[in-house]
């Protein structure tokens, strides 16, 4: 392996046997434009059949590494904690096992880290009837100022880097989510409550985001489908750059099929909002009536 140290420490956390999803996210990973990273494959849990494609996925990159535990009681976080105090890269990336990055992920990522320590991108949404669409949970784009911090830290975990100067600078760093909170959601708000902490929101998506849905999700095999087919789409640049137009083009109709439904006026059982207090008095008054 080669001695000099990474741009990118990235890490790679799953569970239980979802082993058959790896090789789609890390095909993601080792088709990416930024070759210089290593990648830590965080084990919660994970089924022996997992650990025969990590070890067959480790064979063939040595860039690979696989951190093997017992299964936490929450998301495996403190895992996490452990392995970024042996991180060798300047910068720090996640992906969840189920996302696929676009081919320039690392790249942009790259570009931002070096004017600010915390960033964040854009995903195009595949939805369950394979439509697109851009989105992103932080609510802002560009320099995060102090105002944007306290609630607007919903970052999807694929989407997320910062320094790792950055990352041992935290009082805590990766630590159990307290019963009730999203695992990533109480992670960045370390990063964004910290005083150093400059961040900076793309607007380009890099990311396709496929959502769980309600527990458990589909199943590995479904998803597995699902991984395939993308995947194949994110090679050559000209498919990148349709799917991101067609992610546009989807948000955009998005908007309008918003923007029409605010213009109808809101019915409850047939009847408009200023009208439902006379209908209710007249229902009562009719019941009085009653024997």
């Amino acid at each position: 392996m080669n001695s000099s140290k990474p741009k990118f420490t990235i890490i790679l956390p799953t569970t239980g046997n979802r082993g058959a999803l790896l090789p789609h996210s890390i095909g993601s990973i080792q088709n990416q434009t930024e070759q210089n990273f290593e990648l830590f494959i965080i084990g919660d849990g994970i089924a022996d059949p997992s650990k025969s494609i990590i070890k067959e996925l480790q064979s063939s990159d040595p860039r690979i590494r696989f951190f093997d535990h017992p299964k936490h009681k929450r998301r495996g976080e403190v895992y996490r904690h452990q392995a970024l105090k042996v991180a060798r890269g300047r910068n720090v990336c996640y992906i969840c096992d189920r996302d696929l990055w676009l081919p320039d992920h690392l790249e942009t990522m790259d570009a931002i880290l070096r004017d600010f320590n915390f960033a964040s991108t854009t995903f195009i949404n595949v939805h369950e009837n394979q439509n697109l669409s851009t989105g992103q949970y932080i609510g802002y784009f560009g320099e995060a100022s102090a105002s944007d911090h306290p609630n607007k830290i919903g970052i999807s975990l694929s989407n997320a880097a910062h320094t790792i100067d950055l990352y041992h600078s935290l009082p805590h760093g990766w630590r159990t989510t307290p019963k009730g909170l999203y695992t990533d959601v109480y992670m960045w708000q370390q990063f964004l409550d910290h005083a150093d902490c400059c961040a900076y929101s793309h607007t380009k998506p890099t990311s396709l985001y496929f959502k769980r849905g309600h527990f458990p999700g589909i199943s590995v095999s479904q998803r597995v489908n699902e991984l395939k087919k993308w995947s194949k789409k994110l090679q050559p640049a000209e498919a990148v750059q349709k799917l991101r137009e067609e992610a546009q083009q989807g948000l955009l109709a998005e908007w309008s099929d918003l923007k029409m439904r605010s213009k109808s006026p809101l019915l409850i059982k047939g009847r408009r909002l200023a009208e439902l207090p006379l209908a209710i008095l007249q229902k009562v008054s009719n019941r009085l009536k009653k024997p």
